[in-house]
């Protein structure tokens, strides 16, 4: 989010809704969208008459005029609890009844409007457009329009689905909890999972405790609006429960009512005791009142950062507590489809669920039982700290499921690729990896490359589960990850193999038993932040025992399979430490056409500049292909000005410039990161990238899909009997004069009648998806180029190419077509009348003038041929 004033709606709120069992869960946390940290976005002056416009419409079986009466009702069931400040009024109904045709601007707003849109879908069609029918999904809301430097929301939005509402109750009951998103509350996870059907039926304390008979939901309030599923009416959701009123006195209090209750708070520390952990769910009940008197929250629920700097990493406070009463307070693995919530949630834990143990809180289990428990007693208008520590694994068997990880805790600092850690992610499919863990079984040489640091012994999709074992040993200066005779999945055969970590040298050695997977990867690689993304695999039992070198190249590895099966057993390989990795190649000058791997460093005071030398006519291509930072570049013209800047063009947050170079010379490419448009080195990130840069000819067109861009011709081009200085090129395979075209349902009505067109194969093509469109000049003709370009959903490439002259002649030139259906020929649009087809493949040339075609539905025969037209 880089502008001050920006949409958050468009990124992520279709993934906000509320759903009914069994549909896809979805996303938030405490609050949805954090500003900075410990700072979330919230609705200026303490939330005091927050804007809606409610739509003009019904709401499915609800009139439109108790739809209105009901959102309010809704909105103020937020106030009504008297913990908060917030307030909502409504602004005037919306100026459109919104429905399938209109609703666009509502969703995807280009600009504020003065619009705070609660949309009606009373005929369900917007659902089943964005989710597909019977999805299942209620509503969604969330901050549309924010001020990022205020931090203020300015303008919200909320789509429900009027079908899926039974009654004026259910349709409360949702309202409720989407204007809880509205108002930047998140999803919290409290008592709806101890339901048997959801989730397992977790237990009502620190698994598996379950201390707390749970009474249900009909008619009991105990479960939270803020529950990212519904019930159904009746389930008590329509009320916020305690655990909601926590949460939006959070973030607008009401200071008389904060007055009068408790809090507790505190960290969530990993067994080492020092590392505060984010993402852990945290519970307090009163044991005398426990379902409906509780709260949760997730620990650094206010922070989208991860580094033990932020000091809003891991710490929790837990609000809106009875003062004088018991409460006990424990750590809840989310375990259902943690990505429903905004806040990255940590799963597995590194530890077993417990409680907070008082003064015996400790990451021994032999002093700090997790079941057992210390009571907390808040007092009015106080907070009481409680800190937690998760219980340590022991060395021994790890118990890992198919396509599972644990974390383990390493015991001394480990060093690799320039980082220190100390906890390790042992992953069921034979790899360890370094900040995070991994479930996937799909090896591939781009995830060891540009995932995270990853020391794979054998990285196949093993299945611990099925037999084996997976267990870890430690000492004072080693680490070390057995698994011992873990079959494949669907396989009867057993690979051992032990990775062991070495505290004094950061050295890793692999040592293999007998294998009888043939297939997998093995190897060191420092993932994304360090490598190119070019390390080539290589044998690894070329070196015998000599240790391979990771001091010059961040990835080490090999990859096996049908035509290369694995050769490693009964044998030892042995890595060196990492190390960092310097800046070798920035400021250095070279020709174009290369590939560089360097790294802005240090953050804040470094850009990397590039000297050479461009002729006239060409296209300089720029592209940063790899890092993971968010780069920006520049290109310096031979004068010294600025003449083209890229921030994001690239995949991600990486830049990308395409730029006719009209006049020759040594032009200067700097490289920097954002925010850094003067190039002086005050970026905010840094770290390795990998970029290329190249020349070529003519003019390269960066058409999405359904999309066309306008290139002028350089001569008055006559085109059936008009005349034309610039042709559109649409992505779809044709080009049309006058205007440009995105339709991608190519039909011979649409043919006859629209545009004046060249269709060299109007198709649903996707330049954007693989292939390029590029434009040649040349003295009297134009050829625009298009060139392994797919189809929409296809893996396969089209090549063609259309020549225009300046005498009105023109051609259509074929390579090798995929594409089995499309039209071809030439039009003047408008209403033409109907010749009816021309067999193209039979020679020719036809005349450039009226209409001549060809629609293909399945046999496309002009491949490595021309169709010229200039009678």
């Amino acid at each position: 989010m880089k502008s001050n004033k920006t949409s958050v709606v468009s990124a992520v709120a279709l993934a906000l809704g509320i759903s009914l069992l069994p549909a896809v869960p979805v996303q938030a946390a405490d609050s949805l969208f954090v500003c900075n940290p410990g700072q979330p976005y919230l609705w200026p002056a303490g939330g005091a008459n927050i804007p809606f416009n409610p739509d003009q419409g019904d709401l499915g079986p609800v009139p439109a005029a108790a739809a209105v009466a009901l959102t309010q009702q809704s909105f103020d069931n937020w106030t009504n609890t008297g913990a908060t400040s917030a307030t909502y009024a409504n602004g005037g109904v919306l100026p459109v009844d919104v429905d399938i045709t209109n609703f666009n601007p509502f969703l995807n707003p280009v600009a504020p409007d003065g619009l705070s849109a609660i949309v009606f879908d009373d005929t369900g069609e917007i659902f089943d457009l964005l989710f597909g029918a019977g999805s299942g999904i209620l509503g969604f809301a969330s901050p549309e329009w924010v001020n990022t430097v205020t931090c203020d929301v300015l303008e919200g939005v909320s789509f429900l689905n009027g079908p899926a509402f039974s009654d004026l109750t259910a349709a409360e009951d949702v309202m409720t909890h989407e204007f809880g998103h509205y108002s930047n509350l998140g999803h919290v996870e409290l008592n709806g999972q101890l339901f048997p059907f959801f989730e397992g039926g977790d237990d009502s304390g620190p698994s598996p405790d379950d201390p707390f008979p749970f009474p249900g939901a009909f008619g009991t309030e105990a479960i939270e609006s803020m529950y990212p599923f519904y019930f159904g009416p009746g389930s008590g959701t329509l009320s916020p429960h305690a655990d909601d009123i926590a949460s939006i006195s959070t973030l607008y209090p009401n200071a008389a009512y904060v007055a009068t209750r408790g809090s507790i708070s505190g960290a969530i520390f990993a067994p080492d005791g020092t590392t505060r952990l984010s993402g852990v769910n945290v519970i307090a009940r009163n044991v005398a009142n426990p379902m409906i008197d509780a709260v949760s929250t997730f620990s650094g629920a206010y922070t989208d950062g991860t580094g033990q700097g932020d000091p809003n990493v891991g710490v929790f406070t837990l609000s809106n507590l009875t003062p004088g009463a018991q409460y006990v307070l424990f750590v809840d693995e989310v375990t259902a489809n943690p990505g429903r919530f905004s806040n990255p949630v940590l799963s597995p834990l590194p530890g077993p669920e417990e409680y907070w143990n008082g003064a015996n809180e400790s990451s021994d289990p032999d002093i700090d039982d997790p079941l057992a428990s210390e009571t907390i007693v808040p007092v009015a208008g106080g907070s009481t700290n409680a800190d937690i520590i998760f219980n340590s694994a022991g060395p021994g068997v790890i118990p890992l499921v198919d396509d599972d990880f644990a974390e383990i805790f390493i015991g001394f600092p480990y060093e690799i690729c320039g980082q220190t850690f100390n906890s390790v992610f042992v992953n069921a499919n034979g790899n360890l990896t370094f900040g995070s863990g991994d479930f996937d079984f799909t090896e591939s040489t781009g995830e060891f490359l540009s995932d995270q640091p990853r020391i794979a012994g054998l990285w196949d999709d093993l299945r611990p589960a099925s037999g084996g074992t997976v267990s870890f040993s430690q000492t004072p200066n080693s680490l070390s990850v057995k698994f011992e005779d873990v079959p494949e999945w669907f396989s009867s055969g057993a690979n051992t193999f032990e990775i062991t970590l070495k505290r004094s040298s950061d050295h890793v050695d692999i040592e293999y038993g007998d294998i009888s997977a043939s297939d997998g990867l093995a190897g060191v690689s420092c993932g994304g932040a360090i490598t190119s993304g070019f390390e080539a695999s290589e044998d690894l039992s070329a070196g015998g025992s000599s240790r391979l070198n990771l001091h010059n190249q961040p990835a080490r590895y090999e990859v096996f399979g049908f035509s290369n099966p694995g050769d490693l057993a009964n044998s030892t390989v042995r890595f060196n430490g990492t190390t960092t990795y310097n800046d070798n190649w920035a400021e250095k000058n070279d020709s174009i056409d290369v590939v560089r791997f360097t790294e802005i460093e240090p953050t804040g005071a470094d850009v990397d500049h590039y000297s050479f030398q461009a002729t006239a006519g060409k296209t300089l291509l720029i592209e940063v292909l790899t890092g993971q930072l968010d780069s920006l570049i520049g290109l310096f013209d031979p004068a010294g000005n600025l003449i083209a800047v890229d921030d994001d063009g690239g995949a991600g947050l990486l830049s990308k410039l395409q730029v006719p170079i009209s006049a020759g010379g040594e032009y200067t490419l700097a490289v920097t990161t954002f925010p850094d448009f003067d190039f002086d080195g005050d970026g905010g990130s840094g770290g390795r990238y990998v970029f290329e840069a190249s020349l070529v000819d003519g003019i390269l067109l960066d058409l999405g899909d359904d999309d066309f861009e306008q290139v002028p011709l350089g001569f008055n081009f006559p085109f059936q009997g008009s005349s034309y200085s610039s042709v559109f090129v649409n992505s779809n395979g044709s080009l049309t004069f006058g205007s440009g075209d995105t339709d991608f349902t190519e039909s011979v009505s649409e043919f006859l009648n629209d545009q004046p067109r060249i269709a060299a194969l109007w198709d649903d093509l996707s330049p954007n998806n693989g292939g390029e469109v590029s434009v040649e000049f040349d003295a009297g003709s134009t050829t625009v180029n298009f060139v392994n370009v797919p189809e929409f959903f296809s893996t396969g490439s089209n090549s063609f190419s259309v020549t225009l002259d300046s005498n009105g002649d023109y051609s259509i030139d074929y390579g090798a077509v995929s594409a089995g259906d499309g039209i071809v020929g030439t039009t003047p649009g408008g209403g033409a009348a109907n010749p009816g087809e021309t067999d193209l493949s039979a020679g020719g040339p036809y005349t450039k003038a009226g209409t001549t075609y060809e629609q293909f539905t399945g046999d496309f025969d002009l491949d490595s041929t021309t169709v010229e037209f200039n009678q």
